[in-house]
């Protein structure tokens, strides 16, 4: 434990402390109290915090999600309270567990005042650090955001290690809290962090494209010529389609540029009795996992429709080996159904990500072992 006496919240990522002082401070607790091997875990804590809860329970006013393990500061010690908490939701189609950790926390009243992303070929994940007001304490929280599949059930658990303290006691629990979510460990880590399986779709007209898509979402090709082909995916659930997305593939020679494209689709839109409070603007971004992509332009936008209602639109443009693609996400809000949006949002993101990638592995190894 070290003392700061700096006023401004500091969010340490480097371990300081010395081997001796963790071995004399700190132990390593190993869960196995559930019958899930996946959710089976290891976790480093300080020696004046000890467990209080280790049985599967859910949690009130949310949904689907348990905890499983509550550990806390040993009463009548001059060890400052500490907590920390290991939560799990079990999910059937994969979703960023940051965009699952940002939603968790912001619906529980946590303000987020510092993050750091993590980015693997299984998602993008958070490392965050929360205030919040409770009983007219201010609690500061460190929370960290995993995924591990799990082969019994067909799906992938998201996993929060959220260790808080009083806001009086931060400076002084600073990295002890992040000991506990940076060495949090998966004892059968399946290094296949996504919900579920992969489709491949390899094209060679009118040029050679190849990517993959979740398995939930059914695949059809639309029309394929010399100059573009067309393909579209449908998430569709108890007979309702829940997400669209549309992939136009053109060939070198093709003069159709994103400007010309984004025009020629709010022209359609408004043809088909769709509005939307701004024009498409798409604005350079880059994908992190995918150097084949040379340039990546992007937009998100709302939509209306009188007998479809709100929707949202996610516009791509992206340039791969020479050649121009298009992409065109119809979503389902995130206001609406925060899963739903995530589900379309993840299966945008595992397409640009594998586009002609043929260097891209998807059992990866991310999690940090001490």
């Amino acid at each position: 434990m070290k003392e700061h006496s700096s006023d401004v919240m500091f969010f340490p990522e480097v371990i300081t402390y010395s081997s001796d002082f963790q071995k004399e401070h700190l132990w390593r607790c190993r869960y196995t109290s559930t019958n899930s091997k996946s959710l089976h875990y290891k976790i480093l804590l300080p020696l004046n915090v000890k467990p209080v809860s280790i049985e599967p329970k859910p949690i009130d006013k949310l949904h689907g999600f348990y905890t499983i393990g509550c550990y806390q500061t040993i009463p009548d010690t001059e060890f400052p309270f500490m907590e920390i908490a290991v939560i799990y939701e079990f999910i059937k189609n994969d979703i960023d567990a940051s965009e699952w950790l940002d939603y968790i926390s912001l619906s529980q009243g946590e303000e987020t005042i510092h993050h750091k992303y993590y980015y693997s070929v299984s998602g993008k994940y958070s490392d965050i650090l929360t205030k919040k007001h409770s009983d007219g304490n201010v609690i500061i929280s460190r929370i960290r955001a995993f995924k591990n599949y799990d082969f019994e059930r067909k799906g992938v658990n998201l996993i929060m290690v959220k260790a808080s303290c009083s806001l009086t006691s931060y400076d002084f629990l600073a990295e002890d809290l992040l000991h506990c979510v940076k060495f949090f460990t998966l004892i059968n880590d399946s290094e296949w962090h996504l919900a579920e399986e992969l489709k491949s779709i390899n094209i060679n007209s009118p040029a050679s494209y190849s990517f993959y898509h979740p398995a939930s979402w059914r695949y059809t090709e639309r029309y394929n010529n010399q100059l573009m082909s067309y393909h579209s995916l449908i998430m569709k659930k108890n007979g309702l389609i829940h997400g669209i997305i549309d992939v136009y593939f053109l060939c070198a020679n093709t003069a159709i540029n994103k400007e010309q494209f984004c025009n020629l689709l709010m022209d359609k839109l408004k043809k088909n009795s769709y509005s939307a409070a701004n024009d498409i603007t798409l604005k350079a971004t880059i994908n992190t996992l995918n150097n084949n992509i040379e340039e990546l332009w992007a937009e998100e936008l709302e939509i209306n429709n009188s007998k479809s209602g709100e929707f949202m639109l996610v516009v791509f443009a992206g340039k791969a080996q020479k050649n121009w693609f298009y992409l065109i996400g119809s979503l389902t809000q995130k206001k609406k159904d925060f899963k739903l949006w995530a589900t379309g949002k993840r299966a945008i993101n595992i397409i640009l990500n594998s586009l002609n990638n043929y260097d891209l592995i998807y059992e990866d190894a991310f999690y940090e072992k001490p």
